[in-house]
């Protein structure tokens, strides 16, 4: 008579844990929604390479220690061949780690802890991969048969090679020959185009403008091409080492040449605000890099001698 009433509590108790788990899933998802495990695929043959993805969203940004030894239950650290640093995509944060496996099985990945420097630490999700073994013939019957080998008829093309590489020593041995007997070799003149200092500047400043570096935000990276660009004409046109010079000894050494003197203060100006784009991780105004531009396009067009135009 007791059965139905310990059934009911039975099912009962079924019911609540099943309830209490989605409440934990629900959770854990809520909790680890911010960041992500994925894959470029959900099943893989034993051998091949497989990408799984960490994602995590571009606010946070990429946190400081990812730690993979949660995996090492199920992969074998060796197994783990390549880590990506952490690349933005638009929304997030990507790492890419390439992983392999070999031996056919369903694995559940664990999730990854990711370790912020604000001490927060997150999960990743888990994720199931399926993976299948090689297919091959179970059977040497499965194997096409072995063909006779076809044999074609030897032509006199066969022997070309040998042929042409008789006569190229040939060649040789005469060559050899002929300078053993003193006969002149015939002279080669080499002619050398050189590129005025100011065409060559003008090329590669109209090479940067075309980059659009700066609306794709490597500001760093434009103004250190720009400098370049004004330092190297400086050096060829003035004869000075401006290259390797700071902006002091580089204003210093053109004081005693005919740079135009007027343009000395925004030279400096422009060199050193350069400076502290390239080293200071300062963003200039956006009306500094069309003066920048405009007065590096000056200089190289004004102060070119004065027998040659610009290009």
């Amino acid at each position: 008579m007791n059965e139905p009433h310990n059934v009911f509590f039975i099912q009962k108790g079924i019911k609540n844990r099943q309830i209490l788990a989605f409440f934990c899933l629900f959770w854990g998802i809520q909790v680890n929604a911010q960041v992500g495990l994925s894959a470029d695929s959900n099943h893989v043959e034993t051998g091949n390479l497989l990408a799984l993805y960490v994602d995590v969203p571009e606010g946070m940004g990429p946190p400081d220690t990812l730690q993979l030894a949660q995996w090492s239950a199920v992969i074998d650290p060796k197994n783990i061949l390549n880590q990506s640093p952490w690349v933005p995509t638009g929304t997030a944060f990507r790492k890419t780690i390439s992983v392999l496996f070999f031996e056919a099985d369903t694995i559940l990945i664990p999730p990854l802890p990711l370790l912020f420097s604000g001490g927060d630490t997150l999960f990743t999700n888990g994720l199931n991969i399926v993976v299948m073994a090689t297919p091959a013939p179970e059977q040497l019957t499965d194997m096409a048969p072995i063909k006779e080998i076809h044999r074609e008829p030897t032509l006199w093309v066969d022997y070309l090679p040998w042929i042409l590489g008789g006569l190229a020593v040939l060649g040789i041995i005469g060559l050899f020959f002929w300078l053993a007997n003193g006969r002149a070799a015939a002279k080669i003149k080499h002619r050398s185009i050189a590129i005025p200092a100011h065409e060559l500047a003008l090329k590669k400043l109209q090479v940067l403008a075309q980059k659009d570096l700066i609306n794709k935000g490597l500001v760093k990276e434009y103004y250190t091409e720009l400098t370049d660009i004004l330092r190297e004409y400086l050096a060829n046109r003035f004869e000075i080492p401006a290259i390797e010079s700071t902006t002091e000894e580089t204003i210093q050494a053109l004081s005693s040449t005919a740079f135009p003197t007027a343009d000395t203060p925004m030279l400096e100006y422009v060199l050193s605000q350069a400076d502290e784009a390239k080293f200071a991780q300062w963003v200039p105004a956006d009306s500094f890099y069309t003066e920048s531009w405009a007065f590096t396009h000056k200089i190289i067009a004004e102060s070119r001698p004065k027998t040659q135009s610009p290009t």
